[in-house]
């Protein structure tokens, strides 16, 4: 280290790249993701997987924090979509301060959130008529323009989109998209069109199908897969069916729920930990169930996990009753406990070990699409 001084007589004390290094690795990643625009030398400290010290290899965790929502207005009626962001609990939003993007407005125009996937989301130009997707980091801001599709989709497209960090040295994420028409008609074949960012080329697949299915995907229940397992992508659609993809063998099927699980409230899907949870409510019970069976198996063997009654812990958000007022429902994607229930306009997490509610954000009688954000020790980058 030396010191140098100036005609003001301050000091300016100058710390070797070493000492630079171990004041970075001390410093929580809110921090660095602002620091790597301090100058090309820090950037440099920070996001070079080169370096044999680089505070990224060091940081990095495979486990993410779920930060919060991204909701979007399921009326689209406006000439931009309505987005906005609200965190999953009151001490969410001590992890993170204001680098994250709640807008997302990184074009200088209306975009819509299609999907999200480990802290990345897939965004859109257009819900119908889609051909211009971009990837983009809230918590970087970085976005990363998708090649145009060959073909467009004439109504509201299936989505899958999965992003994921083969090498956590780098923590440089990948990332598929695969989609198909929703499918009113009964249908014995199918067109799938799949990105892959590690050729950065669309391709197109024909399937013909083992039993005709419908699929009606659509605006009012989110056409993104509600997660990915070992390459298969899974969707619940307006049918109160599961739709599944495996990529790794190209093949589509559905599968109907069994009559017990069915309910006329909230329903969703949920995948952790590689497997795969059905969440139903019915009143005022949330039941969990999940998949024992293998998930590319067409019997599927569907165990009930747990049974929560929601009376007591919501008793204040809903003091005439619950029957009828659920209007949709949202699994944890870290924890099997919390749920995100859309109860008139509002957004409240009910832990079912804890047995407690918490509101969470008041939309009015306005309707939201939800899109969970997790965050990560380190933000990823494209």
């Amino acid at each position: 280290m030396s010191v140098s001084m100036k005609s003001s007589d301050k000091s300016v004390v100058e710390l070797c790249e070493d000492i630079i290094i171990e004041i970075l690795h001390r410093l929580p990643s809110k921090s660095l993701a602002r620091f790597v625009c301090v100058c090309k030398h820090w950037q440099k400290c920070i996001a070079d997987p080169s370096l044999v010290y680089s505070c990224r290899s060091q940081r990095w965790s495979p486990h993410p924090y779920m930060i919060g929502f991204f909701c979007q207005d399921r009326d689209f009626v406006e000439e931009f979509p309505d987005i906005r962001f609200f965190f999953s609990s009151s001490k969410s939003s001590e992890v993170i301060d204001g680098s994250l993007d709640e807008s997302v407005n990184f074009l200088g125009r209306g975009l819509y959130i299609i999907a999200s996937s480990n802290g990345f989301l897939l965004m859109a130009e257009d819900l119908r008529y889609q051909r211009a997707y971009y990837v983009y980091n809230p918590a970087m801001r970085q976005h990363l323009s998708v090649p145009v599709t060959p073909t467009s989709c004439g109504t509201f497209a299936g989505i899958g989109f999965h992003c994921k960090v083969d090498d956590p040295e780098k923590d440089v994420i990948s990332f598929t998209i695969v989609r198909f028409e929703s499918l009113y008609d009964l249908v014995s074949s199918v067109t799938i069109e799949s990105f892959s960012s590690e050729t950065n080329m669309w391709s197109t697949i024909d399937i013909t199908l083992d039993v005709p299915i419908r699929v009606i995907l659509h605006r009012w229940t989110k056409s993104a897969s509600d997660g990915v397992i070992d390459g298969v992508f899974c969707w619940f659609d307006a049918l109160s069916q599961f739709i599944f993809y495996d990529s790794v063998n190209t093949r589509l099927w559905a599968l109907q729920l069994n009559p017990e699980m069915y309910a006329l409230d909230g329903q969703c899907l949920g995948v952790l930990g590689g497997d795969l949870y059905y969440a139903s409510c019915y009143v005022a019970d949330i039941t969990l169930w999940y998949l024992e069976s293998n998930i590319r198996s067409q019997d599927a063997v569907w165990v009930r996990k747990y049974t929560a009654n929601l009376t007591d812990a919501l008793v204040n958000y809903c003091p005439c009753g619950l029957e009828a007022d659920v209007e949709s429902l949202y699994i944890h994607p870290a924890n099997l406990h919390i749920f995100y229930l859309n109860i008139n306009g509002r957004i409240i997490s009910f832990d079912s070990e804890k047995n407690i509610a918490e509101l969470l954000y008041d939309y009015g009688q306005r309707d939201y699409l939800l899109f969970a954000f997790e965050w990560h020790q380190w933000p990823r980058l494209l």
